[in-house]
């Protein structure tokens, strides 16, 4: 059955001194079917990058996560919306932004905004320093303030495939087996990804 994956990914670009990161959506039936599509997202690391974290969503919050073909009229009784959101923050004294990413259900980008604005990260890694010229409030980055530009609708970020989002109570009375989402962590190099059937 196809699974939404979100992908942690590891690469050194050329020409870049430090390991760089990025998220990749993609939709199959194990994460190692993915190696392709990853490759043509991040070209210029292409068969030279490896998966630092990934997670199967079935399930965010109070809600259930199903994917049907794009081309079927699922019958959606909301209007809501899976949303990624990349936080970024500062702790005085460290010379690091540090990130947190964010999967929010939400039927706009202001109230994902508000929902992320709520998180514990958000919250703690922010200061102000009267003697800096720099802003070190927490952010989505890419933009120099929180604001509901800068917010991935997930949806968007797959092909083939629509997200339906069913509130978690409805979907068990349908009988709709809904678990926690499993999530990996640590180095998983493509050699080891092209063994597993994870």
């Amino acid at each position: 059955m196809p699974t939404l994956y979100m992908i942690q990914l590891g690469g050194r670009p050329k020409g870049r001194l430090i390991e760089q990161h990025d998220i990749f959506f993609g939709v199959a039936n194990q994460v190692n079917e993915l190696i392709a599509d990853i490759n043509n997202h991040w070209p210029e690391v292409k068969n030279k990058w490896h998966i630092d974290s990934y997670r199967a969503i079935s399930k965010v919050d109070n809600y259930a996560i199903k994917l049907v073909e794009s081309n079927i009229q699922a019958e959606c009784a909301n209007d809501l919306k899976l949303f990624f959101i990349n936080l970024g923050g500062y702790q005085q004294g460290s010379f690091e932004e540090f990130h947190y990413k964010l999967l929010i259900v939400a039927d706009s980008q202001a109230d994902a905004v508000k929902q992320a604005k709520q998180s514990e990260f958000y919250k703690q890694f922010t200061f102000k320093d009267k003697a800096s010229p720099f802003n070190a409030a927490s952010h989505i980055d890419d933009k120099f303030e929180v604001d509901i530009d800068n917010i991935y609708n997930v949806n968007d970020l797959i092909s083939n495939v629509k997200i339906i989002i069913e509130p978690l109570a409805r979907a068990l009375d349908k009988s709709i087996n809904v678990i926690e989402d499993k999530k990996y962590v640590g180095y998983l190099s493509i050699k080891n990804l092209k063994k597993l059937a994870l």
